[in-house]
């Protein structure tokens, strides 16, 4: 290793938390001139090396990781492995150095960015481009692939263009041999790949193959023809990689109508869920790209693969030779595309990485990285089923929390691993992933639901195994579990003020309630009903429908009857959107008689009809819009990581402080124990996105401010009524005593034949 050259000029290391600092300075027999990239594993620098006039780039691994043995063993073999490529189209690695306690690579320099870079800059490429690309790519796989090397992170930010156009496969600083291969081993508790690329296998933290290269080349394709990643309208990340495991191979064509069949029938084997039914070589998938670029118009393309006839001698450089016409060189300023990821697979482990959906590493100095066996947390919310859009946003901001925490070196010493389980939008499999998370996976914690349904299923577990569960959703009160911490609101810190909101200060008399049929909205009605009593105010009507229901016409019926000044809707899930839609279709809006929602914040909003939306309230203790330090950060490292179209809401924000209080408790107690954590989060308290927040030692409740939102045109909310402090949780409404409303609840749980949802209709 060289270790030579003149370092003085630029001293020690320069701070982690500037990258840009390292220009000017020296490493090893290196003048760096430049900043190209940070990623999951260092910053990339641009070179000079004087001895022989050629600039290079350089991938630095950060300090904090070159001490840890694990990781730089990891980085420096897979850096032997990848040296040994010599092919035109991957990225040559010159030399593995080291100058103090620098590990790096030396790399060529590819001068034309990445595909990502041109896509973002001017959209989707042509057919005949979008084609050419991946050729030049299944030809440096296919070199990769037999020295025994998978990728794992095929995307278009790893695609770099010379300045002649040609492709050169970047970053297979993730790649490793094929024979030793599990995902799980990569790093403890890290998944390595792209969430909008991943295969399958990945996402599922099953063993992979070259097959699992050819499955993100497939979906890369795809994003090269349309401009947009596969099924990046899913929703959340933790979707997005559900939807890679359960949903069909996209069509291109439902995007740009002309793109030939062939390319979507090379896109569905490519991507196929199976991957002995994908292609089952670079060379294989090569050869059927090749014929669509040989008759590019795609009318009458018989694609060898279907045919029966494969012919492996045909290869990229031969096609190439014949002269390609939709081949322009793409001159697009940008970086190196390197990223590196750590993420969840379903029933999986996580996670100590960053996506790549941000540009920025948050490098933090004299952090101590966490070297002893990990904590294991569980999160439990429905990634699937009526619930799913709501929920598994939440999943997203738990584990952002959870990153940020491994960043700051984990707790007591220790890293954080979190394993995701899905409720399905079912109570009875919230109670099955409960108990397996406790008893199997043996997490210290869970951090979950959302429905009160699915909550009081699991209670009666988290107390008969003395386990903890921090809850991060409003809900209607009439409970206090000590195997439960509260981060949503109580009735008294949002249902009750929306209500006198309504009365005093936009002068409602007339109130019709519409709910989900389940414990929630049942029990929040009753709070409302004797709020609307001692106003004075009058209950126009009142209508239930199961959840998930879409039979919402005998509702609209009843309010376009009954003639209210205002709805207050329960309403949970994708119910929502056939309610709103008859509501509208039936002539009601919002400035006429608007609707309070209890469970709609920005992420459903984004799920609605936003126009029609306009002018409707929402009443939470959070909005996106809240402009404080704090919830800018909160914001801003949200986007960073999963991308800047992405919104945040109440729930993921009471989830994402959560674990930052659960995290406080944790190290004051010193401890992973049940008993020590809940005694410790008995008066956590933090300034949060929303504001000041506390936990409350008496009820294990949270402090919280409401506030009232106005749905805007741009799907924000407009804060239109903030509480003067935060207010004191009451989980029991002083309306009734302590004795009424477990009486009633005990009633409706038994009418319901010991469910806590109504039964479903016969």
């Amino acid at each position: 290793m060289d270790g030579g050259g003149d370092t003085t000029s630029g001293g020690a290391s320069p701070p982690r938390s500037d990258p840009e600092s390292w220009v000017g300075r020296r490493i090893g027999k290196y003048q760096i001139t430049d900043l190209l990239g940070v990623g999951g594993m260092g910053v990339v620098l641009k070179g000079y090396d004087a001895t022989i006039e050629r600039n290079v780039a350089i991938k630095v691994l950060p300090e904090e990781l070159s001490a840890n043995p694990q990781s730089l063993n990891r980085f420096l073999a897979e850096a032997k492995s990848a040296g040994k490529l010599n092919h035109p189209n991957t990225v040559t690695i010159y030399e593995i150095a080291q100058d103090g306690g620098n590990h790096f690579l030396v790399m060529e320099v590819v001068a034309g960015g990445s595909t990502e870079d041109h896509l973002e800059k001017s959209g989707a490429y042509s057919v005949g481009e979008a084609t050419q690309i991946v050729i030049d790519s299944c030809r440096g796989l296919a070199a990769a692939h037999k020295l025994g090397l998978v990728h794992r992170d095929i995307k278009p930010g790893n695609l770099l263009l010379t300045e002649t156009g040609t492709v050169k496969v970047a970053d297979f600083g993730l790649a490793k041999r094929a024979q030793t291969q599990t995902l799980q081993l990569t790093q403890q508790g890290q998944i390595v790949g792209t969430p909008y690329f991943m295969s399958p296998e990945q996402c599922e933290s099953r063993d992979v193959d070259a097959r699992s290269d050819i499955y993100s080349l497939g979906a890369t394709y795809y994003a090269l023809l349309t401009g947009k990643s596969p099924y990046q309208d899913s929703g959340s990340v933790v979707q997005v990689m559900f939807a890679h495991c359960n949903s069909t191979p996209p069509d291109p064509r439902e995007i740009r109508k002309h793109i030939p069949a062939a390319c979507c029938q090379i896109i569905e084997r490519a991507m196929a869920a199976k991957p002995e039914d994908r292609y089952q070589s670079m060379d294989e998938m090569a050869e059927d790209l090749e014929s669509v670029l040989a008759a590019i118009s795609g009318v009458g393309i018989t694609l060898p693969s279907q045919s029966g006839v494969f012919n492996p001698t045909l290869t990229g450089e031969k096609m190439r030779s014949q002269g390609n016409p939709n081949r322009r060189s793409l001159l697009v300023a940008g970086g190196a595309g390197v990223a590196l990821l750590g993420l969840i697979g379903f029933g999986g482990r996580l996670l100590m990485g960053r996506t790549s959906g941000g540009s920025s590493e948050k490098p933090t100095s004299g952090v101590v990285p966490p070297t002893g066996e990990p904590i294991k947390v569980g999160i439990l919310h429905s990634l699937s089923g009526t619930m799913s859009d709501s929920e598994s946003p939440v999943v997203d901001a738990a584990l952002l929390a959870i990153e940020e925490l491994n960043e700051e070196g984990g707790l007591i010493g220790r890293p954080l691993m979190a394993v995701v389980a899905d409720g399905r939008s079912d109570s009875a499999a919230f109670a099955r992933e409960a108990e397996r998370l406790i008893l199997q996976e043996k997490v210290c914690t869970v951090f979950g639901c959302w429905t009160s349904a699915s909550r009081k299923t699991v209670v009666p577990l988290f107390e008969k195994f003395d386990h903890l569960l921090v809850y991060p959703v409003q809900y209607e009160g009439i409970e206090e579990s000590p195997n439960v911490i509260y981060t949503g609101a109580t009735p008294n810190q949002q249902i009750i003020p929306a209500v006198k909101w309504a009365y005093a200060f936009e002068g409602k008399r007339r109130f019709f309630l519409v709910g989900s049929d389940y414990v929630f909205p049942r029990v929040a009605h009753e709070i409302i009903k004797d709020q609307l009593s001692e106003l004075g105010a009058d209950l126009a009507g009142e209508e239930f429908f199961a959840l998930g229901s879409t039979d919402v016409q005998s509702a609209v019926e009843m309010i376009l009857q009954s003639k209210p000044d205002v709805i207050l809707s329960t309403i949970n899930g994708d119910s929502n959107t056939a309610f709103f839609a008859e509501l509208r279709k039936a002539g009601v809006t919002a400035e006429e008689v608007p609707t309070i929602s209890f469970s709609i914040g920005e992420e459903e909003i984004r799920h609605l009809d936003v126009d029609a939306m306009a002018g409707d309230y929402a009443a939470w203790n959070y909005f996106q819009s809240i402009e404080s330090p704090e919830n800018e950060r909160f914001i801003a490292n949200f986007r960073s990581k999963y991308g800047p179209q992405r919104l945040v809401t109440d729930p993921m924000e009471a989830a994402y402080f959560g674990v930052k209080l659960w995290a406080s408790a944790v190290r004051d107690a010193q401890s992973t124990g049940t008993a020590e954590i809940r005694r410790s989060m008995r008066n956590q308290r933090m300034r949060a996105p929303e504001g000041e927040v506390r936990i409350d030692a008496a009820t294990q409740h949270t402090f919280k401010t409401p506030r009232i939102g106005q749905v805007r045109n741009d799907g924000q909310f407009e804060i239109v009524w903030t509480a003067a402090t935060p207010q004191s949780p009451d989980p029991y409404p002083a309306s009734r005593t302590t004795e009424q409303w477990r009486a009633f609840l005990h009633d409706l749980y038994a009418s319901w034949g010991d469910h806590w949802s109504a039964p479903a209709a016969q």
